[in-house]
Formats: C-alpha cells, sequence, structure tokens
C-alpha cells in the first residue's frame, strides 16, 4: 500500500512539472506581445509599400509649337517674309507680298507644303538651278507663271518682274553660267534678289538694267561662288549697286561684324519686314537681317 501510495505522488509530481512548463511558454508569450506582433506590421509594412510605388513610365515628348509663314498680307505694306525651314540656308527663299497680298516666291527651297500653308503664288521665280535655291516639289503643287534661271520677264496684277543674265563665278556671263538677278517692282519699290552672282564686278550693262535698286538680297560668302569674306567681292558689287537695304543671303557670323564696320549698325526683324517707299532708312546700304524662326513640318 506504502509503495501505491509513493508512485502515485511521483505520478503527481511529475503532471505538474509538466503543466508549469506549458504554464511558461504562454508567460513568455504574453508578457512579449510585441515580439510576434512587430515581425507581423513589419511584413504587412513591406508589402503596402512595395504595392503603392508606382511604374515608371516614360513622358512624352511635347510636339514643338509651330510657327508657320503667312499666307496673307494684311499690314497695309509690301511684306518681305523668309519662308524656308533648310537649317543650313535659312535665308535664300523670300515671299514678297503686295500691299493688296499677292505673292511671289523667290528662290523657293524646303518649303512647307501646300497643306500646311496655301500661298496661292502669283509667280515663283529660281536664280539658278542649285537645290537650295529650288524646290521642285514646292513649284509643282502650284499653276502659275514660273520663270526659271533663264531671261525672260513676268507681269502680274501687281508685280512687275524681270531678270538679268549673271555669272555664278567669275565674269563670263552665259547663259550655262545659270544664275540670273531678279528685280521685281512692286507699289512703289524696286526690289533685286542677286541669286548666287559670283563676278568681280557689275558690268556697265548690269548696272542700266538693274537701274536704282531699293532693297537687294545679296551674298557675301559662298565657296561655289568664289566668295569670301578675304576677297571682298559681294561687298565690292553691293557697292556698285548701292541700294538702300541690304539683306544678306550667303553668309556666316563672321560676316556680321564686317558689314557692321563697313555700313554701320545692323537692324534684325523676325521674320518678316513690312515696309514702303516712304519708310526707306536714310542713305544707302542700311543692312537689314530678316531673322528666320518659322516651324512646321
Amino acid at each position: 500500500m506504502k509503495k501505491y501510495i509513493i508512485c502515485m505522488m511521483a505520478i503527481m509530481v511529475l503532471l505538474q512539472g509538466c503543466s508549469k512548463t506549458d504554464n511558461t511558454n504562454e508567460l513568455i508569450s504574453d508578457n512579449n506581445p510585441e515580439v510576434d506582433t512587430k515581425k507581423d506590421e513589419d511584413t504587412d509594412s513591406t508589402a503596402d509599400t512595395t504595392a503603392d510605388i508606382p511604374e515608371p513610365t516614360s513622358a512624352p515628348t511635347p510636339e514643338p509649337d509651330l510657327i508657320l509663314p503667312q499666307a496673307t498680307n494684311d499690314s497695309g505694306k509690301v511684306q518681305i517674309q523668309t519662308a524656308s525651314k533648310s537649317i543650313a540656308y535659312p535665308y535664300n527663299s523670300y515671299i514678297i507680298s503686295s500691299v493688296n497680298g499677292e505673292n511671289v516666291v523667290l528662290d523657293p527651297t524646303e518649303m512647307p507644303k501646300k497643306d500646311v500653308v496655301d500661298f496661292s503664288p502669283a509667280a515663283i521665280i529660281s536664280t539658278h538651278s542649285h537645290p537650295d535655291h529650288v524646290d521642285n516639289a514646292f513649284s509643282k503643287a502650284y499653276e502659275c507663271q514660273k520663270l526659271n534661271f533663264s531671261k525672260g520677264e513676268i507681269q502680274t496684277d501687281d508685280f512687275y518682274i524681270y531678270t538679268i543674265l549673271s555669272s555664278h563665278n567669275g565674269d563670263v556671263i552665259k547663259e550655262s553660267n545659270q544664275n540670273v538677278i531678279v528685280v521685281l517692282e512692286v507699289d512703289g519699290l524696286r526690289i533685286a534678289h542677286m541669286g548666287d552672282i559670283g563676278q568681280t564686278e557689275l558690268t556697265e550693262e548690269q548696272l542700266t538694267e538693274l537701274g536704282d535698286i531699293d532693297i537687294a538680297f545679296m551674298q557675301f560668302e559662298n565657296s561655289y561662288s568664289g566668295m569670301s569674306l578675304e576677297n571682298e567681292k559681294g561687298f565690292n558689287l553691293i557697292e556698285q549697286l548701292n541700294p538702300t537695304i541690304v539683306v544678306p543671303t550667303h553668309y556666316t557670323p563672321d560676316a556680321v561684324p564686317v558689314l557692321e564696320e563697313k555700313y554701320g549698325a545692323i537692324t534684325e526683324v523676325l521674320n518678316s519686314l513690312e515696309i514702303t517707299k516712304e519708310e526707306l532708312p536714310e542713305g544707302s546700304l542700311n543692312v537689314y537681317i530678316i531673322k528666320n524662326e518659322y516651324k512646321f513640318r
């Protein structure tokens, strides 16, 4: 009997020891709730942060604002616009508009398509056949009078236009040299585009045909015409012609201080010059640069 009681007491002690161990584990968990809870919070936080990060996207490139030449002229004056989008030759091409709004295009190159700007020109003229003075697609888009690097004349409602043979390089003047000087008479103004003339001097016959010129487009640097700042061919030619206003065509920034030194301060206008005979500046050889900032596709 004693042995039985002793065995039962031993079993009870063992059972109490197991119960105490279980309770200890429960207390550890209850006294440190942050251990497991913090772990859960960290896991949730990481998941939320990842979910909130937006996927990277590339921003669309904005389209540049278009700046288009004007197809109409409501200035009440003769309007002279640059027109080409050419980066290399932005100052060869011009649109001359009469007071009544009739347009003539000189030496077109890289011009706006008809569905972008419809100039409805009365005439298109090119001084010679080089691609920086000719835009065949532009010319073909319009049914109008055309005169391409040959001697001739055109009469429109508001313009009288004629051409004079000249040399693209050297002093031998013949049809095959393929450069003509274009003279336009419109609303009292006489305008000449000299093209890429490369002579060392104008002949007496040319000077007689040219007459008094109010505004002349003239190149000053062009290796194809053997013309440079050093040999001063462009300066010699323009001084022979002696127009009231000179608008440079082929030139580099190096020419600007030379032009200023020779002829005084340069007048700059943006894209378009509106002028009348009465508004011409005093004296001769006033340099005007018509800046070309047109943008079109």
